[in-house]
């Protein structure tokens, strides 16, 4: 199968580009920067620009997928000019692929573009599957627009699959990487009161299922990219530090956070309680659905 890849030198992309290469599918590596290199015969890296329309539709022209998860980090401090790149980033490069798919004489069956479960906005304790209505906040309305632009595709009869993604965890990077550090000091603890929920995914289990959807037709529209078993922030901090067998007992105060952080901490502060319902249903099965033997598999 070829297959175009975005955002195959981030933390996720690098995973899902291995998994692709083991495979033995075609890869057309759509990046920014030509530095990037492969031994893989069947790999090949292109240049693109997401502020050029026009820049890849002779990559996009034959190929069986399209897998999109480039944009700008938000774990930034959320600066009106980080908002701004963060927006744009997002929209300019799913418009690009957008239009290359809309002017390619064979088009892809499959367009799956990453989303993330902070389109719910903050929810409290409400339980959120694929059907739970949009949320509001700059997370939420960058989702918006960011899976509004992917949809349009559906149009020129290609399957959209929107992956609405929450905490990947894997101790090689993210976010998981950057909590390990004062809780193997013995400084960790939760963030503010710690009752905000936690979507999380192991990246083992994100990366199968992206090929779970690629591979099944009947995979389409959102899907949310979670365990089954989200985790409040402080139940979650109690068990990472009982698996690193270090103390838990320095939460961090919201108003320490907010000084720091400013808007980026709400972030941090606040959850979604989220479920894949469309995944299971689907038939696909978590390796790491619950939270203390997934840590103990990544930290092993």
């Amino acid at each position: 199968m070829k297959i175009a890849l975005t955002g195959a030198t981030g933390f996720i992309g690098k995973a899902l580009l291995e998994a692709l290469q083991k495979r033995g599918e075609e890869l057309v590596v759509l990046t920014r920067s030509l530095g990037s290199k492969s031994s893989n015969l069947n790999t090949r890296y292109v240049l693109w620009r997401p502020d050029d329309s026009t820049s890849i539709v002779n990559e996009i022209d034959g190929c069986e997928a399209v897998i999109h998860l480039a944009g700008e980090s938000i774990r930034k401090r959320w600066s009106a000019k980080q908002k701004l790149k963060i927006l744009e980033s997002r929209v300019h490069g799913a418009q690009v692929i957008v239009n290359s798919i809309k002017r390619a004489a064979f088009k892809p069956k499959a367009l799956i573009s990453a989303s993330a479960v902070g389109s719910y906005g903050p929810r409290g304790n409400e339980i959120l599957a694929e059907d739970a209505k949009a949320g509001e906040g700059f997370l939420a309305e960058t989702c918006k627009v960011w899976e509004s632009h992917a949809i349009r595709v559906e149009d020129f009869d290609v399957r959209v699959v929107r992956l609405r993604i929450g905490l990947v965890l894997d101790k090689s990077g993210g976010a998981l990487k950057l909590m390990l550090i004062p809780f193997r000091l013995g400084v960790g603890g939760w963030l503010g009161n710690g009752n905000q929920w936690m979507s999380w995914i192991t990246r083992d289990d994100l990366v199968r299922l992206i090929l779970f959807c690629l591979d099944h037709s009947e995979a389409r529209g959102v899907v949310n990219a979670v365990s089954p078993q989200p985790v409040t922030n402080k139940a979650f901090s109690l068990v990472l530090a009982q698996v690193l067998k270090r103390p838990c007992l320095m939460p961090v105060p919201g108003f320490i956070l907010k000084l720091l952080l400013g808007e980026l901490s709400e972030l941090l502060l606040t959850g979604q309680r989220v479920i894949p319902k469309k995944a299971e249903q689907l038939g696909f099965s978590f390796h790491h659905p619950e939270i203390r033997r997934a840590l103990e598999s990544i930290l092993a």
